[in-house]
């Protein structure tokens, strides 16, 4: 039986990037890891508290 060139390139293709997709995945995975272990809030939700200080938005959270 023979295959076409097609299903050789799709055979070569979708590993690589199953393979690729499996590296950044992971990268991603240890960056979240790093992340969480250094600070309990992620740098964007420090900033914007300070901006909700500095301008005295009163928040949801203020209220409780």
């Amino acid at each position: 039986m023979e295959y076409s060139g097609f299903m050789l390139v799709l055979g070569g293709v979708l590993p690589c990037l199953g393979l690729g997709l499996f590296c950044y995945l992971l990268k991603l995975l240890l960056e979240f890891k790093d992340d969480s272990t250094v600070q309990d809030e992620p740098q964007y939700v420090r900033e914007l508290n300070t901006k909700l200080d500095l301008n005295n938005v009163e928040t949801e959270r203020d209220l409780l």
